[in-house]
């Protein structure tokens, strides 16, 4: 499930994302009855879920009690379906022929900007009341970093300590990664599994992509902010009220 505690991370001013507030994740749609227990357990009043309704269709997300399941597609390139990692949609060889690292970049550098699914999510992170938030995607790696990265951004937390969090999908990834390979070479040329590592992989590049759009963008994340997510310097420091220590 790629599932995980964002808390913990130490901002630029020496305080603290506090835990069990933020969680991200991959597919929700297998969880066993000990999983469902556990999110149960951790005080969770909103999942938030980034997928395209295809994947949400074959693949619905469990609802709990007092529990909001919100919706909204944070895919921004239309020329490009947002891979669910599944076996099935890897093993595509005309997908594979139009996806690799560049494209994949350029599809990150896209997605933080007039997004209704991150503005949505930001809306609600300014609502205690509304948190714990589990938000998640298929693997819990592209849309869920992107919007991991918001949320840790706008609390303070640096550009480098986002990047370690985002990575840390390649440790939570890695058996189902190995799981596949040896199905998958025994049809895939060396090229198109080179483009299975580009989708499955969580790369520096890729989100550093998203900073570097911000940066010529707006030249700097307090405008960023404002401009794209209404959220002025005053209600970004009421959030870091509310979820720093």
């Amino acid at each position: 499930m790629n599932f995980r505690d964002m808390g913990g991370y130490e901002t630029s001013d020496g305080r603290r994302v506090k835990k069990g507030i933020f969680y991200r994740s991959g597919d929700l749609s297998r969880m066993t009855d000990k999983d469902k227990a556990l999110l149960e357990s951790l005080g969770i009043r909103t999942i938030f879920d980034y997928r395209d309704d295809d994947e949400a269709i074959a693949k619905p997300d469990p609802t709990f009690k007092d529990v909001a399941n919100i919706r909204i597609p944070a895919k921004r390139n239309d020329g490009i379906k947002m891979p669910s990692v599944t076996l099935k949609d890897i093993d595509n060889k005309k997908f594979l022929e139009r996806i690799n690292a560049d494209i994949f970049t350029e599809m990150y550098s896209q997605l933080a900007f007039n997004n209704p699914s991150y503005q949505k999510l930001i809306e609600i992170i300014q609502e205690p009341d509304r948190l714990g938030i589990l938000h998640h995607c298929a693997a819990g790696k592209d849309r869920t970093g992107v919007g991991g990265a918001l949320i840790l951004l706008a609390l303070g937390v640096p550009r480098n300590l986002i990047l370690a969090d985002y990575l840390l999908t390649n440790d939570y990834m890695k058996p189902m990664r190995d799981a596949m390979i040896p199905i998958l070479t025994k049809h895939l040329n060396e090229t198109e599994m080179r483009r299975f590592g580009d989708i499955m992989s969580a790369k520096e590049r890729y989100l550093e992509a998203v900073f570097q759009a911000i940066d010529e963008k707006y030249g700097d994340e307090n405008r960023f902010f404002e401009e794209e997510y209404g959220l002025d310097f005053s209600k970004r420091q009421k959030l870091q009220h509310y979820y720093l220590e």
